[in-house]
C-alpha cells in the first residue's frame, strides 16, 4: 500500500492500461495549464510562526447547511467506473469514511440516487453538465432534490470534449472501457446554447444553493455573485479543457474583495498538505482534490481513496502544527511570498 500521494501515482501508472493513464493526466492540447497549475502553487512560500500555542487546531466551519470538520472536497471526475469497477461508489465510500464532502456529476457513470441509495449518509453535492435541454436538467434538479444534494453544482467550463494531445495520440476512447448503470447526457449541443438567462432560470426551479464551477474570469464572478450563487468554484477544469495558462492562483489574487462575502472553492494542483495552506491564504475555503483521488481508486479502490484523503488530512494537520496555523482564521495572505 502507498504511504504518499506520489507512490501511489507511481502504482496506479503500473496498474492500469497506458490509454486510461494518459486520459487521466492529460491536460487540454500540450499540458501547459495543466503545469502551470503545479508550477503556480510551487512559486509560493509559506511564512512560518512559532510559539503559537497552536496545540488545538480548529478546522471547522459551516458550508451552506453543512458542518465541515475539514477545508477539503472530492471535485466531481467522471467516468470513473474505467479505473476501478466501482467507480463512483468506491469514491463516494472512500470519502464517507474520512468525513469528507464530495461531489460526483452527471459525466459519470453511476447517478446521484444511485450512489446516495448505496452511502445514504455521505455528504454528497451533484454536478449537472448542461448537456440537454431544460426539461432534462429540471429532472436532474429534482433528483438532487429529492435524495438531499445539499446544493447543485454546474460545470460551464466544459462545453465540448477539448483536444488533449497525450489522450487522443494514445487512441484511447474513455466511454469504451468500464460499465456504466447511468444513461449517457442527452444533448451536449446544448451546452453551447445557454447564456446566463441559464442560472436565473435554474434558480427559479429550486430552492437549493446554485454553485457554477469552472470561473476564471473576473466579470463572470461578478455576476455569478450579483446573481446570489451559494459559492463560486474556481477553477481551470485540472487544465483539461481550456490552455490559456490562467490557473486558480491568479484569479484568487484578483477577488480579495470577495473573502468574506461568500464561500469559495478552488481545485488545480494540489499534491501536498501545505498546497491546500497556500490556497487557503489566497482566500479559498475549501479546496478540491481530484487526480490524486484517482490514483487512490485505481490503486485500491474505496480504500485507496480513504487512504489519500488520510495523507492529505494527515499532512494538512502537520503542516499547520510545524508553520504555526492555529485555524483557518489563520491562513492569511500576509502568510504568503510569491516568487517569479
Amino acid at each position: 500500500m502507498f504511504v504518499t500521494i506520489r507512490e501511489a501515482e507511481k502504482l496506479a501508472k503500473k496498474k492500469i492500461r497506458r490509454g486510461t493513464y494518459n486520459w487521466l493526466i492529460s491536460g487540454a492540447e500540450d499540458g501547459w495549464t495543466n503545469e502551470k497549475n503545479l508550477i503556480d502553487l510551487k512559486k509560493i512560500k509559506l511564512i512560518p510562526h512559532i510559539l503559537k500555542k497552536n496545540y488545538n487546531l480548529n478546522l471547522n466551519q459551516k458550508f451552506l447547511n453543512l458542518k465541515l470538520n475539514f477545508p477539503l472536497v472530492v471535485s466531481p471526475m467522471g467516468h470513473q467506473t474505467q479505473f476501478e469497477k466501482n467507480g463512483e461508489y468506491s469514491t463516494a465510500q472512500g470519502a464517507y469514511q474520512e468525513d469528507i464532502l464530495s461531489f460526483f456529476s452527471t459525466q459519470g457513470r453511476i447517478s446521484f440516487d444511485q450512489i446516495k441509495k448505496k452511502i445514504s449518509n455521505g455528504n454528497i453535492i451533484w454536478q449537472i453538465f448542461p448537456f440537454g435541454n431544460k426539461s432534462w436538467i429540471e429532472s436532474e434538479i429534482k433528483k438532487a432534490e429529492n435524495f438531499k444534494s445539499s446544493a447543485i453544482c454546474f460545470c460551464f467550463d466544459a462545453p465540448v470534449r477539448s483536444h488533449r494531445y497525450i489522450d487522443r495520440e494514445s487512441r484511447y476512447d474513455a466511454r469504451k472501457f468500464g460499465k456504466r448503470t447511468y444513461e449517457i447526457s442527452p444533448d451536449p449541443s446544448f451546452a453551447l446554447k445557454y447564456d446566463w438567462d441559464f442560472i436565473r432560470w435554474v434558480k427559479s426551479k429550486t430552492s437549493l444553493p446554485i454553485i457554477p464551477k469552472g470561473l476564471l474570469n473576473i466579470d463572470d464572478i461578478n455576476r455569478c455573485y450579483k446573481i446570489g450563487v451559494g459559492a463560486l468554484w474556481i477553477s481551470n477544469h485540472g487544465g483539461r479543457m481550456f490552455n490559456s495558462g490562467i490557473t486558480p492562483v491568479d484569479i484568487l489574487m484578483q477577488i480579495q474583495q470577495m473573502r468574506g462575502k461568500t464561500k469559495i472553492i478552488v481545485d488545480g494542483g494540489v499534491r501536498k498538505g501545505t498546497d491546500i495552506i497556500k490556497y487557503l491564504c489566497l482566500g479559498a475555503n475549501l479546496v478540491g482534490i481530484g487526480r490524486p483521488v484517482i490514483y487512490g481508486l485505481i490503486c485500491n479502490g474505496s480504500e485507496g481513496v480513504s487512504s489519500i484523503l488520510s495523507i492529505l488530512k494527515s499532512e494538512l494537520i502537520t503542516a499547520m502544527y510545524n508553520g504555526g496555523f492555529k485555524s483557518l482564521e489563520d491562513m492569511k495572505l500576509e502568510r504568503v511570498i510569491f516568487t517569479k
